[in-house]
Parts: structure tokens; sequence; C-alpha cells
């Protein structure tokens, strides 16, 4: 093969390995996004669960209050155990919360030290890789 021929060949060869490289790595982005998008819509989920538990023990305790308005028995004991879960149930709401903002949060770069937008995949002060 002529030393021509072989050198349009290896840089051919060359800007392929790095289209591949950079292909790989963006897939791999990709399936990171996706599974930071996948948790949070799993927690937002969990969340809506949480506080749709919470409106269903708001109503039972609007019955007692009632109850106890109307000269019927009601139990402050229930009433305490549904207040306790609710308490649990916004525990609960707020470190889910909590997760979702810190999956959220910015990037710090590790070589010049820039706050990065969560979603950047390079510095924007230095260019390095996130």
């Amino acid at each position: 093969m002529k030393d021509s021929i072989k050198t349009v060949w290896d840089k051919i060869c060359a800007g392929a390995t790095v289209a591949g490289k950079f292909a790989a790595k963006t897939a791999e982005n990709v399936g990171n996004k996706a599974t930071d998008v996948y948790n949070a819509s799993k927690a937002n989920l969990k969340i809506l669960d949480l506080t749709t538990d919470i409106e269903v023990i708001y109503k039972e305790i609007g019955r007692l209050i009632y109850a106890a308005h109307t000269n019927e028995e009601a139990s402050t004991e229930s009433l305490d155990e549904m207040l306790e879960k609710i308490d649990e149930k916004m525990n609960q709401i707020e470190e889910l919360r909590a997760s979702v903002a810190s999956d959220n949060a910015a990037k710090v770069c590790p070589s010049c030290g820039k706050e990065n937008e969560a979603d950047s995949n390079f510095c924007s002060g230095c260019g390095v890789a996130l």
C-alpha cells in the first residue's frame, strides 16, 4: 500500500475511533439522564401517593371532629394516631423532595471549582468533562 493511502487510512481509522468513543460517551450520558428522569418521576409519584393518603386522613379527622360536635363518642387516641400518621407521611414527603432536589443540584468542576448547571457535561469555565 502506498504511504499516502496508508496515511489517509490511518486518519480515517483514528477519526472513526474518536467518533466511536464520543458516541459511547453520548449513549452513557443519555442512559444516565434517563435514569435520573425515572428516579425523579418515581419520587414524584410517591409524593402524590403520600399526599393522597394525607387527604384521606384529613377527612377521617373531620369526621371525628364532627362526631364530637354532635356529642357522639370520638376517640382522642384515634385522633392522635391519625396526626402521627400525617407527621410520618409529611416527613417522607420532605425526604423525597430533598432527594429530588439533590439529584438536580449543580455540578462543581473538579478542575477549576466552577459551579455548573446539573445537566452540564462540560465545565463552562475551563471545558473539562464533568
